[in-house]
């Protein structure tokens, strides 16, 4: 062989061995874990999440460390504050709405709108809630859940109470219960959030039948002021009432969630306005018999009726865009809707589900508010069919526990609503 030639032989084998190496190397980089960060609120029970990851690590080697934030409208500032800094998570657990993708810039969200995966699992009327202008940042995960009066049944019977058949039976069994030594309502005033429930609870009853769809959307567009609807004003006069009354815990201005549970639990309450995502938590502190055989659920009783029920859509996972595991975030989103998983999920917390062929069996209280779904007597909660928030509303509310001025609150809640409306760049603001 000529000595050009060998030269020539020698290059190429260099070559293909360089190439191998690289391609190599290359597989090795491909290989190497990653290290997700999974953001999610503290009143969320981790086990399902934890269970999750660990397939999800035993199948592709990634790691996904969950972090725990405060919950209510904390996580909702904290996280905003993350995007502020750059300091982003992988994915994080929001609350449900399109609204979530103005607050956090759509620009910075992974769109979803085409994905193949999710919306073959998803229902269709989730699909449909999470769509604005035509595009979807958020995959929905979890249950629809509701707000609502939950009460301890060996309470009601020891009282000789049934289910209110209006808001006066309501306080009538209320009194009952403080005469009879049980403590009527346990309001959790320093845990703060769960001040906004009752509230919430009592707009569909009282506010949606005076504004209607139309004040709905005059309120989205900023043509109708919060201070300017007298049926909301009047649902506040009567939250404070139940103070003024002494049908409130004697320590309501220290009251916490944690205590309101366990408190419920021991049967020394009679009622409690909550979400359904206390079912959880008294499941896992008390059993799941407690939770089917001892506790009851109906809406917020009307003047004249049982009321109408609050319905919360199921929450949603965002990813930044600007993240820096995009693809592995997004082929964990995929993993979460995998049956196995969304098996997973809903064993742990059991509600109505926001996708399609998964095993879940429903608490017994879900199931009333289910029945009022079916006849038609349910809306999704207002701050979930508004772009606007009530900002600061838990913290108003407990302001309004201290002095009783709700014309105070309203105004300052009125004039926080147009103020977020504006930041978020909504037309009418």
């Amino acid at each position: 062989m000529k000595k050009g030639n060998r030269l020539i032989v020698v290059l190429v084998i260099l070559l293909v061995i360089g190439s191998s190496l690289f391609a190599q190397g290359a597989a090795e980089q491909m290989k190497k874990p990653v290290d997700l960060v999974f953001v999610a609120r503290n009143t969320t029970k981790p086990a399902a999440y934890e269970e999750i990851f660990a397939a999800f690590k035993a199948k592709t080697g990634n790691n996904v460390e969950l972090q725990l934030l405060p919950s209510g409208e904390e996580y909702g500032v904290l996280m905003q504050t993350r995007f502020a800094t750059g300091d982003y998570p992988d994915l994080f657990e929001m609350d449900p709405g399109t609204k979530q993708y103005t607050k956090f810039n759509s620009a910075n969200l992974v769109e979803l709108t085409n994905d193949p995966i999710i919306w073959t699992r998803a229902q269709a009327s989730a699909k449909a809630f999470q769509t604005l202008d035509g595009k979807i940042f958020g995959m929905p995960w979890g249950s629809t859940g509701n707000f609502g009066v939950y009460y301890n049944k060996d309470v009601f019977k020891a009282i000789g109470a049934t289910e209110p058949k209006n808001y006066n039976d309501l306080i009538d069994i209320l009194k009952k219960a403080k005469a009879a030594g049980y403590i009527p309502v346990y309001e959790a005033v320093n845990t703060q959030w769960p001040l906004q429930i009752y509230s919430l609870a009592s707009w569909p009853t009282y506010v949606d039948p005076t504004i209607g769809v139309a004040g709905v959307a005059k309120l989205d567009s900023n043509q109708l002021r919060l201070n300017e609807i007298p049926a909301f004003r009047e649902v506040l006069v009567r939250q404070v009432a139940l103070r003024t009354m002494g049908l409130l815990q004697d320590n309501y201005m220290s009251g916490t969630y944690d205590e309101q549970l366990e408190l419920f639990g021991q049967g020394k309450i009679a009622v409690l306005f909550q979400l359904s995502g206390i079912l959880n938590s008294l499941r896992d502190k008390f059993g799941l018999d407690f939770v089917n055989s001892k506790i009851g659920w109906f809406p917020m009783p009307a003047v004249d009726g049982t009321g109408i029920a609050t319905l919360q859509p199921a929450s949603q996972i965002l990813i930044p865009s600007k993240g820096e595991n995009v693809a592995v975030a997004l082929e964990l989103a995929h993993f979460m809707t995998e049956k196995e998983n969304l098996d997973i999920w809903y064993k742990h917390n059991p509600g109505v589900p926001a996708y399609k062929d998964v095993n879940v069996s429903l608490y017994a209280p879900e199931l009333t508010v289910v029945e009022y779904n079916n006849q038609g007597k349910a809306l999704v909660n207002i701050q979930n069919r508004l772009q606007s928030s009530f900002a600061d509303y838990p913290k108003l509310l407990q302001q309004m526990y201290i002095d009783g001025d709700v014309d105070k609150v309203l105004n300052m809640l009125d004039e926080n609503y147009r103020k977020t409306g504006k930041a978020r760049v909504i037309p009418g603001f």
